[in-house]
Order: structure tokens, then C-alpha cells, then sequence
């Protein structure tokens, strides 16, 4: 896990914080990758630096392992500290098309933090990609 170090100015007042933050890759029915040939396993996310109002994206490529077309989803488990999650809202751009058997698409994460997220020195939470047949 890196560490990074984030200056907030508010209200013309200044504070720095040490920002460490990790979300955990846990796949059901399908595999997420960092690359479109699905070499190298995606196992967690490295947000980088971020900032309040910031939005950071991340590329992943996910497969479908299984034998039937799904559809994707995910949700979110695990958030430490808790009230993180009020404050770092996660979408993703998936698709509401059926991924075939075999496919890899590219998909993108959006983390997006909060203008207004407060006493949060760091963070973790698991991102849990689910593939449902349809």
C-alpha cells in the first residue's frame, strides 16, 4: 500500500494529511485483468494521490470465465473506516450489453471523492465484480 501526502486547503486554512488507500479485487464468475491479453491478474487498486473533488479513473479488462453470457455488476464491502464510504462513491462503466463467453471488455472505474470529505486519513475497501448469467 503507497502513501501519499494531500495538502487540504479549506476555508483559507491549510492541513496535511498522509493518504493511504487500497481497494481489494474480488471476482465471482468472471476475471478482472490490467491488460487486454488478460496476463496480469487485477488483484487490487492503487488509487494514487487524490484530492477533495477529484475524480480518479481506472482501466481494468474483465472476462467472462464461465461458459454463458452475463452481466456484470459489483458492489462495495469492507469500507475502513466506515464512513468512507459517504464520502468516495465508486461507479463503473460496464455496460448493459451480455459479455460472451470468452470476451474481455474494458471497463472503467470512477472513484470519485467528495468536495466536502473530512478527517479521512486513509482508506480501504474490496470492490466485488459479479458476473450473472442471463
Amino acid at each position: 500500500m503507497r502513501s501519499y501526502k494531500l495538502t487540504l486547503v479549506i476555508n483559507g486554512l491549510s492541513a496535511t494529511f498522509r493518504i493511504e488507500n487500497h481497494a481489494r479485487m474480488v471476482t465471482i464468475g468472471v476475471a478482472a485483468y490490467w491488460d487486454l491479453t488478460a496476463t496480469k491478474l487485477c488483484e487490487s487498486i492503487d488509487w494514487g494521490p487524490l484530492s477533495p473533488g477529484e475524480t480518479k479513473t481506472v482501466t481494468i479488462y474483465v472476462k467472462n470465465t464461465g461458459h454463458s453470457p452475463i452481466t456484470g455488476s459489483f458492489t462495495l464491502m469492507n469500507w475502513n473506516p466506515p464512513e468512507a464510504a459517504d464520502f468516495l462513491p465508486l461507479e463503473w462503466d460496464f455496460g448493459d450489453q451480455p459479455l460472451l463467453p470468452r470476451r474481455i471488455r474494458p471497463t472503467h472505474f470512477m472513484l470519485r471523492v467528495s468536495p466536502d470529505i473530512r478527517n479521512i486519513t486513509n482508506f480501504f475497501f474490496i470492490i466485488q465484480v459479479i458476473g450473472t448469467q442471463v
